[in-house]
């Protein structure tokens, strides 16, 4: 008869854990991710959605390598102390509040938070609290790829938003574009303010890839938060800047010669300036936002 001491049973224990776990996230979440599948491959918001998980997947190999088999061995596994017990079970509580919301609205969003609870469960279970920090984001970072809730009708919202201003600031100076609903028009040329003009797409990409490098800058918390929300204007002022110039295009070269010429290639151009502008930012912050 084999005998295992203490410290190998808590290994095989926790092998046990993690594939009894495995097999119950995929029964719980299974429909949610052959949702998050398909839509990764057809949704023009969430295209870099595979990404990000791997991205996500990636972190969480970063934290794992952080832990050495000993500490694995030692308490650093299953330390089932009060305080973890408690964060375990606000977790769990998180988790079946938006499990339920999920399965109510539909709403693919809240099926993600359900996801990201649910984990932190597991892990505030398997290991020692002051982990969170590493294991929380790899996690959290996984959310990015989730659709948010009503962006079709938020991205709507700003198509008709972008198309007034766009008429307002060509009227300041006396251009003669005339706007009906999303149609932006010149007597020449008219223009349809679609959904990849709206700028939520370098938006999301911009922000999941910033907050990606922010984890790896040392700044205080609200140095990256600061950071992570100026990107908003950022995407939404160069992607503005980029139908006021596809305007002017048209204006003057015609409607056929700014759609065949500018459009595809502006979008490009436009969004490596966003780049550039993100770069610019996260170096101001890592030079006057840093945390001592």
């Amino acid at each position: 008869m084999v005998n295992f001491n203490h410290s190998t049973q808590k290994v095989v224990a926790g092998i046990a854990a993690i594939l009894l776990s495995g097999v119950i996230t995929v029964v719980l979440f299974g429909s949610l991710f052959h949702y998050l599948w398909v839509t990764w491959g057809l949704d023009p918001f969430y295209k870099h959605g595979f990404w990000i998980a791997l991205l996500s997947i990636l972190l969480y190999g970063k934290f794992l390598g952080s832990l050495r088999l000993a500490a694995l061995r030692a308490s650093t596994l299953f330390p089932l102390d009060r305080s973890n017990i408690r964060a375990a079970i606000t977790a769990f509580l998180t988790f079946v509040i938006f499990f339920v919301m999920g399965i109510q609205t539909r709403v693919p969003w809240f099926g993600g938070v359900a996801l990201f609870s649910w984990f932190l469960a597991l892990h505030f279970l398997f290991f020692e609290l002051k982990l969170w920090k590493k294991f929380s984001f790899p996690l959290g970072y996984f959310l990015l790829a989730v659709p948010l809730p009503y962006l079709s009708e938020f991205s709507g919202l700003l198509q008709i938003e972008i198309a007034r201003i766009s008429q307002h600031v060509f009227s300041f100076f006396n251009f003669p574009l005339t706007q009906e609903g999303i149609l932006l028009s010149f007597p020449k040329a008219s223009f349809e303010i679609a959904a990849d003009c709206t700028g939520i797409k370098s938006w999301l990409v911009l922000l999941s890839l910033s907050i990606f490098f922010l984890y790896f800058l040392k700044l205080s918390v609200w140095a990256k938060m600061a950071a992570a929300f100026l990107i908003i204007p950022i995407a939404f002022i160069s992607n503005l800047l980029r139908v006021f110039v596809l305007l002017l295009f048209g204006f003057y070269q015609g409607q056929d010669a700014a759609m065949r010429y500018w459009h595809d290639f502006s979008g490009v151009a436009f969004y490596a300036i966003a780049c550039v502008f993100v770069l610019f930012l996260l170096l101001f912050m890592r030079r006057y936002g840093s945390s001592k």
